[in-house]
């Protein structure tokens, strides 16, 4: 496939900013329709980057244009049934994090993209950093050996969004749906992604809808969406994430705590070779028998532009994505089983 001809589903600030944005700089690439329940804004936005179609409903947009893959950008509980009209039809998915709200409608879409041999790729953005595309190869060349040990944080220190975040109908979940489902993917793949064996979680809300002053955090653009200001859902998480292969990862998420508030994700990786954290990009090995620590050189990235032209290519040869559907999967059980262990209050299994 030369050309790829794109939908795009859901026209909040991530769609316009970023997608529609590195969809026009990339070579092949037609952006053929744009949908979202607010039919001005789709009209708009259409008109405003001359994209030819514009929709209220994506199974309009499926019926009446000729679209090779999506680009859903819609709330949580939304990706899976707009991904499932798009497999039908047999159109490649690229969806926002999370892959989905429910394990067991996330498990049938999967066997149904499998059959219709439909690619799915989730929005893991970090996964295309440059630092962590070093980390990342330190890892694979066993520059740490055996990895048994994990740390991943991300805490703002009053960053709350507004809209259908607070919404567990429409998000799934609170500040680990949002903003954890990143640091645990990126922590698991530099891990390298092994299976879970057990989860001792806790989740709360600690600060709620704060009322502080002079401050601000992301909000939705559909205003429409949760207007009522539902929050009931956690704005704090922390985990206890044992692995199949004897290794651990310590995890711990927040929207608002009074503390200290981290500029990005911050993971440490131990081995019995080495170790590393990423925020700075630090290396720490032991080498002729002394103690050495290297802060590699680099260039930055566009992890946005990097992720879409990937997604793109992934198309175009129809290859695997590197964060695919099955990724999405185990990262989603791995939150529901941080939400289960906080609501029975013990360790959760898996077989």
């Amino acid at each position: 496939m030369e050309n790829v001809n794109v939908g795009i589903i859901g026209l909040g600030a991530i769609a316009e900013t970023s997608h529609i944005l590195h969809l026009n700089d990339s070579e092949n690439v037609t952006i053929a329709a744009v949908a979202d329940l607010d039919i001005n804004k789709a009209q708009e936005i259409a008109e405003k980057y001359q994209i030819p179609h514009s929709f209220q409903e994506a199974e309009e947009m499926f019926k009446q244009v000729a679209i090779d893959a999506v680009i859903i950008c819609t709330p949580n509980q939304t990706h899976i049934p707009i991904a499932t009209l798009a497999a039908q039809k047999g159109i490649h998915v690229f969806m926002e994090k999370p892959i989905g709200t429910d394990l067991q409608d996330v498990n049938d879409y999967l066997e149904l993209a499998k059959a219709k041999d439909v690619l799915t790729m989730v929005g893991m953005t970090h996964r295309f950093r440059r630092d962590t595309g070093i980390l990342k190869e330190y890892a694979e060349q066993q520059a740490f050996g055996d990895v048994y040990y994990a740390k991943a944080k991300l805490f703002r220190r009053r960053g709350t969004p507004k809209g259908w975040f607070t919404n567990k109908a429409l998000a799934g979940g609170g500040a680990m749906m949002d903003i954890g489902v990143h640091a645990l993917d990126l922590a698991w793949w530099l891990m390298g992604n092994p299976q879970v064996q057990s989860i001792t979680g806790k989740t709360l809300n600690g600060l709620g809808n704060y009322q502080t002053k002079y401050t601000s955090s992301w909000e939705s653009k559909n205003k429409k969406l949760n207007a009522e200001h539902v929050f009931d859902v956690e704005d704090f998480s922390s985990a206890w994430i044992r692995f199949k292969n004897g290794s651990v990862l310590s995890l711990e998420i927040a929207w608002a705590v009074n503390g200290e508030q981290d500029g990005n994700i911050d993971i440490e990786l131990f081995g019995n070779k080495g170790g590393a954290t990423l925020s700075p990009l630090t290396i720490f090995k032991e080498e002729n028998g002394l103690l050495s620590k290297t802060s590699p050189l680099y260039e930055s990235s566009i992890p946005f532009k990097a992720e879409i032209e990937h997604f793109i290519e992934c198309v175009q040869t129809n290859t695997t994505p590197l964060i695919d559907g099955n990724d999405g999967y185990e990262i989603l059980k791995m939150i529901h089983g941080i939400y289960d262990s906080s609501d029975q209050n013990k360790e959760v299994s898996f077989d």
